[in-house]
């Protein structure tokens, strides 16, 4: 069957990330949280199985000189 695949990698500069109003982000998170809840595994259980039931966020260093671990990864 058929099915609509998302992926998502976003970096937003911690400044305008803590700019969004607090509703706002807990709205998002929520929504994401709602399409988690609805997805499944392709071809669960068979040795060709995709995890792909994966929401998770976390603080990232990539850009700072020198670069840096990134922070633990959160669930959504």
């Amino acid at each position: 069957m058929a099915g609509i695949r998302f992926n998502l990698d976003l970096f937003i500069e911690e400044t305008v990330y803590s700019a969004i109003p607090a509703a706002t982000k807990i709205a998002i998170r929520d929504m994401i949280r709602q399409l988690k809840a609805k997805a499944i595994k392709i071809n669960a259980g068979q040795p060709n199985e995709e995890f792909t039931v994966k929401a998770t966020m976390h603080k990232c260093y990539h850009d700072e000189n020198p670069t840096k671990p990134c922070g633990p990864e959160q669930e959504i």
